[in-house]
């Protein structure tokens, strides 16, 4: 788990609403989350939610968020590898349920969407109540800055 941004700073996976933070008066902003997205605004962003300096005027920030980066997955065509043809359309339609629909999931197969280490979990453990525990892995692999 890495508390740093080295990685090229990707704004297409900040949350819609997520509070940015220009404090850089913070003892903490150095690693905090909040701080380094609002350090990667775009000069045509103008206005949005914003962490105020009274947010840790009374102690610790409120809304301090540690850096960190997780393992996010996609594409499934390796999990469907060794699926008995009776059980592909039962996982695939269980997980189209729980990803949120068929458009959703087919963009979670593609990498237009990233699986959340809890998704990837919920997707292996569906299968292995299925009986499929052997050498389960996404296509995919990638390190992601947090925001949940």
């Amino acid at each position: 788990m890495n508390t740093t941004i080295d990685q090229p700073f990707n704004l297409s996976f900040v949350p819609p609403m997520w509070q940015l933070c220009f404090c850089d008066g913070c003892p903490r902003h150095a690693e905090c989350l909040r701080y380094a997205t609002g350090q990667h605004v775009p000069e045509d962003r103008t206005w949005g939610p914003a962490i105020f300096p009274t947010a840790y005027r009374n102690g610790p920030c409120r809304h301090f968020k540690a850096i960190r980066t997780v393992k996010a997955a996609y594409g499934f065509a390796p999990l469907f590898r060794e699926v008995k043809q009776k059980d592909f359309t039962p996982l695939r339609n269980k997980m189209k349920a729980y990803l949120g629909g068929h458009g959703t999931y087919y963009r979670y197969n593609r990498g237009e969407r990233l699986l959340t280490p809890a998704q990837q979990q919920w997707i292996l453990d569906l299968f292995a109540r299925h009986g499929y525990t052997e050498g389960l892995a996404f296509a995919h692999y990638v390190e992601v800055i947090d925001f949940s």
